[in-house]
């Protein structure tokens, strides 16, 4: 939602005529990718249920604020490219996204090539667009252009921020923001996620890596006897669990309703946690698939 105190009527914005939904849900897919260390570190700093992708909230903050492109806009900003004509300027507005490329084109060759089962070269030939920063000279645009059309710089306001992507964007392009919500865990995830960081800046680096420097240290020395590397190996990373204790052996017991590492895929078996909990009578096993990892014995 934008924030008007004039008395002009609003221009009409971009988004009552265009949305480019599917570029924009081609890269939330890519966003959402589970790949290590590739999430946006906004939603790797805390589990949230509902966390917008970036790449969706930056087109909406875009679309809601910019205006429709008009003939009267060209000629108001006539030196400018990238307000041209209609599809510049929509073009434009992909770039401000983070989108640097041709997502259909390169997400239509990837289908093809799944369904021949073939291995080609990555077809994307820019990082997702969650990665991608607007330039300096883009954003002195954006404003500009809102300037005009507003009168002002609109405040974007989101009342029920969540975890904080809508407000995480809006401060990508340096916009007057406010955000909020009921949960304390959401309120804490932006304070730290977005606020905090607009506040300080680069300040923060040396601190973040000194401090967390520290906690994943006393994390590794504590856990690795428990996963511990193989030859040429490095574990990435730790997975955590609630346990109970099992009503028959009295031992703990992970919760954990699905034990799959891998599901079974042209040829490749399946592969997931053998979790073996014995006493001197009873043996406990979950079973999931006919290949099994071994991960926790007792």
């Amino acid at each position: 939602m934008a924030e008007t105190s004039d008395a002009r009527v609003r221009p009409r914005v971009l988004i009552e005529d265009w949305l480019p939904v599917t570029e924009l849900g081609i890269e939330s897919v890519r966003e959402s990718a589970p790949i290590p260390g590739q999430f946006p570190k906004l939603k790797t700093l805390h589990v949230w249920w509902a966390r917008r992708p970036l790449v969706a909230s930056a087109g909406a903050v875009l679309t809601s604020l910019l205006p429709a492109w008009t003939p009267e806009l060209a000629e108001r900003f006539a030196d400018t490219p990238e307000l041209a004509n209609e599809a510049a300027y929509r073009k434009w507005v992909l770039t401000m996204c983070g989108i640097l490329g041709d997502p259909i084109a390169a997400s239509q060759q990837t289908k093809a090539a799944i369904e021949r089962d073939e291995r080609i070269p990555n077809p994307y030939t820019y990082k997702p667009a969650f990665k991608n920063n607007p330039t300096l000279e883009h954003v002195t645009l954006l404003q500009e252009i809102l300037q005009h059309s507003w009168g002002h710089i609109p405040k974007v306001l989101d009342p029920t921020a969540g975890g904080g992507s809508i407000p995480f964007e809006s401060n990508r392009y340096r916009l007057p923001t406010g955000a909020n919500d009921l949960n304390g865990v959401a309120t804490a995830i932006m304070r730290a996620g977005v606020e905090t960081p607009v506040q300080y800046g680069i300040e923060l680096r040396s601190d973040l890596g000194h401090w967390g420097g520290l906690l994943v240290g006393r994390l590794t020395d504590r856990l690795a006897k428990f996963f511990p590397s193989g030859r040429n190996e490095q574990v990435a990373t730790f997975l955590f669990s609630r346990v109970v204790d099992c009503p028959i052996t009295g031992k703990p017991v992970p919760l954990v309703g699905d034990w799959s590492l891998r599901r079974a895929s042209k040829g490749k078996p399946a592969v997931a946690v053998k979790l073996h909990t014995h006493t001197h009578t009873h043996t406990c096993q979950q079973h999931r698939s006919r290949s099994w990892m071994s991960l926790f014995s007792r």
